[in-house]
């Protein structure tokens, strides 16, 4: 594992289905991020290795600012560096 990851997350990015591949290369873009499963519904599976919890939490108001995302839901957190 990169020494530079601290934070290990996965979330389901809900975008409207019409938005769905427009979405999908802007979130591919993003340092971090791997897209790991995605469907017609819009439903988009991100896996995203971050230095810390703030540099998430701001990745995450990034994804939920993208036009046509409905909504940004943490399904796992892992913290690396967690005493």
């Amino acid at each position: 594992m990169d020494e530079n990851i601290g934070v290990i997350s996965s979330m389901i990015v809900q975008a409207r289905p019409e938005h769905l591949d427009v979405i999908a290369t802007q979130l591919e873009a993003f340092s971090g991020i791997e897209i790991t499963a995605r469907d017609v519904s819009g439903k988009i599976i991100v896996v995203l290795e971050a230095k810390n919890d703030r540099q998430l939490a701001n990745t995450m108001k990034e994804i939920g600012d993208l036009s046509g995302v409905l909504g940004v839901n943490l399904v796992y957190h892992h913290n690396e560096n967690a005493n």
